[in-house]
């Protein structure tokens, strides 16, 4: 039974709730709402949060958690997603790293910096998979919009993922 609570209580879980809900968002309103006809990534918004909330190894593992659960619901190569948003909660949280205390700018520059190198990096990694026909010069607006929206997205975002990823005092002190 002890296990069983240390499973409830532990980050991952709770982060995988909140990437179940913030997946339903993704494929329901976010992808009918195109501001300049490109999809907000969310999801993508989530991974970086991760990294800039609980570090780079804790944004590489939920981002490709995020990225895995993502990859269910598309017809891209199975592990793609997962791959490129791992690597966006890795920078994230290493661009993060930086800054000794860090400002609410610094936290909103780096999800936004890292979020646009991943969706740079997607179209190139479909390549080596061998997927033709998505590296374009479109990518680059693609890439600036959605930076951009996740910047403005960047500080409830970290908020939310801090309170998934890294356990407070309190629990801690009760988990003993």
């Amino acid at each position: 039974m002890k296990r069983f609570f240390a499973i409830i209580e532990s980050p991952f879980t709770r982060a995988f709730l909140v990437g179940m809900i913030v997946l339903s968002f993704q494929t329901t309103l976010f992808n009918t709402l195109r501001p300049f006809s490109v999809v907000m990534q969310i999801l993508l918004l989530c991974s970086a949060a991760s990294g800039v909330a609980a570090g780079s190894e804790s944004g590489a593992i939920a981002g490709f958690m995020f990225g895995f659960m993502y990859d269910m619901v598309l017809t891209s190569p199975f592990g793609l997603s997962a791959l490129v948003f791992g690597f966006a909660g890795y920078m994230a949280g290493g661009v993060n790293t930086f800054a000794y205390s860090p400002r609410w700018w610094f936290k909103m520059l780096s999800v936004g910096i890292s979020s646009a190198a991943a969706v740079l990096i997607y179209p190139a990694a479909s390549l080596v998979v061998g997927v033709d026909g998505l590296l374009q010069t479109r990518v680059l607006g693609v890439a600036l919009t959605v930076g951009l929206f996740n910047a403005v997205l960047a500080l409830p975002a970290v908020a939310l993922m801090r309170w998934a990823l890294v356990k407070s005092k309190k629990q801690m002190l009760w988990a003993e």
